[in-house]
């Protein structure tokens, strides 16, 4: 089914302004744990059940937003997936993590886990889900199941954290962008949003000048270094804390024109959690409203 967003905003107006959902949020404490890989977290026959699924499913079940973001919402709900992906959660993480997709069923709009495909890459960004009392971020994981032509490609995790609501980081991007869920910051140095860690790493930037998007100009990565460069491999699981910043590089380049994968946004419970919004059209935004069929 296709949808688009219902933008409050003009094309023109949001390229000059950040959107800023939540204006209050309440900045969540996590670990300060290295991204890793875990190779071959799923096998063969499991990929191939979920690949399917995704092929077969689509059409059916799945969300065209804007001919822009391709997916499968609360996947882990869905019994083909979760049989393979549950257990294997909880015997690496413990069976004390939550699920997005067990948490969120009066979300209007699902913000969180997602059987995705993208045809284009997404820039710098964050995807920490912090609207849901009782549960704050943890980790965020994503298990690649397709990768069109290639064997790889690859995915930077930065060292500066932010521990508010996703969000997209934009300086100096001259583009109209309005995201359901994510917070978009493009006119003040980071920091000042809150950020951790802003440093200049000149050797840095000149890695991430040769291996990120084109069309995404360097300004958007003032103030980071890379932690890692992780291999965007299908069958492995990529993860990191909720808190940082991440980017993939351009697999379109590689002459790859897709990939499809599961991102799934850890929790753990937690009494003292509060960061609800109240009086709006949702629970996590002042500006976002029922997507409208196209």
């Amino acid at each position: 089914m296709k949808y688009k967003t219902d933008r409050p905003f003009s094309q023109e107006a949001l390229k000059n302004m950040d959107i800023i959902h939540d204006p209050n949020p309440s900045f969540f404490k996590c670990q300060y744990d290295e991204s890793y890989v875990v190779k071959d977290f799923i096998n063969d026959s499991e990929r191939d059940i979920m690949s399917s699924f995704f092929k077969e499913q689509f059409e059916k079940i799945g969300m065209n937003i804007n001919d822009h973001v391709l997916h499968i919402t609360h996947p882990m709900d869905i019994k083909q997936i979760s049989d393979i992906v549950r257990p294997k959660i909880y015997e690496h993480f413990g069976d004390d993590v939550i699920f997005y997709s067990d948490v969120a069923k009066d979300d209007p709009i699902s913000v969180g886990d997602q059987f995705f495909k993208s045809v284009k890459p997404y820039g710098l960004h964050t995807d920490a889900v912090t609207h849901i009392n009782g549960y704050r971020p943890y980790k965020d994981i994503i298990i690649p199941i397709d990768l069109h032509k290639v064997e790889e490609t690859h995915y930077v995790t930065f060292n500066q954290r932010y521990r508010g609501r996703a969000t997209h980081f934009m300086k100096g991007r001259d583009i109209g962008s309005f995201a359901n869920y994510a917070n978009v910051v493009r006119h003040q140095s980071y920091k000042d949003y809150g950020v951790e860690g802003i440093e200049h790493n000149e050797k840095d930037m000149h890695i991430l000048e040769k291996i990120m998007p084109k069309h995404i100009p360097m300004s958007i990565y003032e103030g980071l270094s890379i932690e890692k460069i992780l291999k965007w491999r299908p069958k492995d699981a990529l993860i990191h804390d909720s808190s940082v910043l991440h980017a993939p590089t351009d697999f379109r380049e590689q002459g790859a024109e897709y990939k499809t994968g599961l991102t799934l946004h850890l929790m753990k419970a937690d009494s003292t959690y509060n960061n609800r919004l109240e009086g709006y059209y949702t629970p996590f935004s002042r500006y976002t409203k029922p997507l409208i069929k196209a």
